[in-house]
């Protein structure tokens, strides 16, 4: 789990490129135990932005997600507190996993692509099948 400001967490995702611009519908976050970096499916070593932490520190993951989903995602934080913590972690109780992010009470959910920190039966099918992944 990564703790963050609603509003570093709200302009990492802002810097996300548009979907027509992207080959693939996929935005990759990466928690180093530091830092969520954004970079995206198409290009996954071009770190395009990057927020910082604070709070409570867990064990990195890597997650791609619908970029599609950005703008619900974006939707709900602009109803919150920008100077709250939002929790952001991927939940694998059961496939699919998903991108969830929680504060006050409340909870969001991203649906994801690829989640290579997942436990391999935990994981979306693209990876769990063998299939190429990037």
């Amino acid at each position: 789990m990564a703790q963050l400001k609603i509003r570093d967490l709200y302009n990492l995702l802002r810097q996300a490129p548009r979907r027509r611009d992207l080959e693939q519908d996929g935005i990759r976050l990466v928690y180093d135990g530091t830092a969520v970096n954004l970079s995206t499916a198409d290009d996954p070593d071009t770190v395009i932005a990057r927020a910082s932490t604070c709070g409570f520190v867990t064990g990195s993951w890597d997650v791609t997600a619908y970029k599609a989903s950005v703008d619900t995602v974006m939707a709900w934080m602009r109803m919150l507190d920008g100077e709250d913590l939002v929790d952001v972690a991927p939940f694998w109780a059961s496939a699919p996993v998903v991108l969830a992010f929680a504060t006050g009470g409340q909870v969001g959910v991203w649906p994801v692509i690829a989640c290579p920190t997942a436990p391999a039966d935990r994981r979306p099918a693209a990876v769990s099948e063998g299939r190429a992944e990037r």
